[in-house]
């Protein structure tokens, strides 16, 4: 059995592992797995695979709702940020509902901080390993892996329902009293009458009314404090904008940029600096090819053709150069 430190150590190896052509999945970790598609849990399946712990993760894994799944089926499963530790393996879901089966993207924690941050090492961001910071915005929960040194998971899962008692059950009455005029005596004691203002709660905004008070309620609750009727989304917190370095690397800053240049002929695209299907598919339209999604040797020569690179239908760093020389330019 490996250990925390064996895990992080494999996974800053992975820092900077890209794909070529970018868009194409194709790399080291997707050969190894043998699957060529988003490659985010893979890479977590081959670090742990490199430094003896895959069954410390649960086994090998690509689609990221399983795995929260199997953390979930051996109870190393915790909503939300509270207790999360390095090494941990971090769930998230981009359209903010904060619900296992809406799970898209999976990373593993390397650090965390005490203004509530955490620093990760996810793959396939942008389509490279890289090393990013994130908050609880999108962040669905965590599965804590069973390293020969793991530590002991929080006593809860993260959920309030039923016998739970404290502060965070304290806040949830006062906002239950404030958003459905509840009437809850504020005392920290999740018994029956709060239980069935979260059911009256949860119905109201359209959620599964089951009494339990997760991610999914809080996003809810978020907004409705506000005076919304939808879950509040995760902001995108991409690079700012301002001149590439022309480096050949199609990092987050790159991908911006991008978006950025897409947007100004219609796109209106999200600049999240994340290279996903929308992206691709703008680009394809831009470029005149077959909007796909598929990034394959006619839409990389297309792209070749424009910003003046080599036209070889291979996406390397010279055509990452040319587009980041255009992008400076304003002429893509």
């Amino acid at each position: 059995m490996g250990s925390v430190e064996g895990m992080l150590a494999q996974m800053r190896k992975l820092i900077g592992v890209g794909e070529n052509p970018p868009g194409s999945n194709t790399n080291l970790i997707t050969k190894w797995y043998g699957v060529n598609a988003a490659w985010c849990d893979m890479t977590v399946s081959y670090a742990a695979a490199h430094s003896d712990n895959l069954s410390a993760v649960m086994g090998k894994f690509a689609w990221t709702v399983a795995h929260a799944k199997a953390f979930q089926s051996k109870n190393r499963w915790h909503y939300g940020l509270g207790g999360i530790r390095a090494g941990d393996i971090v769930f998230f879901d981009w359209s903010g509902t904060r619900t296992v089966n809406n799970i898209d993207h999976v990373g593993v924690v390397e650090a965390v901080h005490s203004n509530g941050t955490i620093t990760t090492i996810e793959g396939n961001a942008s389509d490279k390993c890289m090393r990013l910071s994130r908050n609880s915005s999108d962040v669905v929960g965590y599965g804590r892996p069973t390293y020969g040194n793991a530590q002991p998971l929080p006593s809860t899962d993260g959920m309030l329902r039923r016998g739970s008692k404290g502060a965070a059950v304290k806040t949830l009455q006062k906002n239950l009293n404030t958003v459905m005029a509840s009437k809850l005596v504020v005392d920290g004691d999740f018994g029956p009458g709060t239980e069935s203002a979260v059911k009256a709660f949860q119905k109201k905004y359209g959620l599964s009314p089951d009494g339990v008070y997760g991610p999914a309620s809080a996003a809810m609750m978020k907004s409705a404090l506000k005076g919304g009727t939808k879950p509040t989304q995760p902001t995108p917190r991409p690079p700012a904008a301002g001149k590439l370095t022309v480096d050949g690397q199609f990092g987050r800053a790159t991908c911006a940029a991008l978006q950025r240049s897409l947007n100004s002929h219609g796109a209106k695209l999200a600049v999240d600096a994340s290279f996903g299907p929308l992206t691709k598919k703008a680009m394809q339209s831009y470029l005149k090819v077959t909007a796909d999604g598929v990034v394959g040797p006619n839409t990389v020569k297309a792209l070749q053709k424009k910003v003046g690179a080599g036209v070889d239908g291979q996406w390397g760093s010279d055509t990452t150069r040319h587009l980041q020389l255009a992008l400076n330019a304003g002429k893509f």
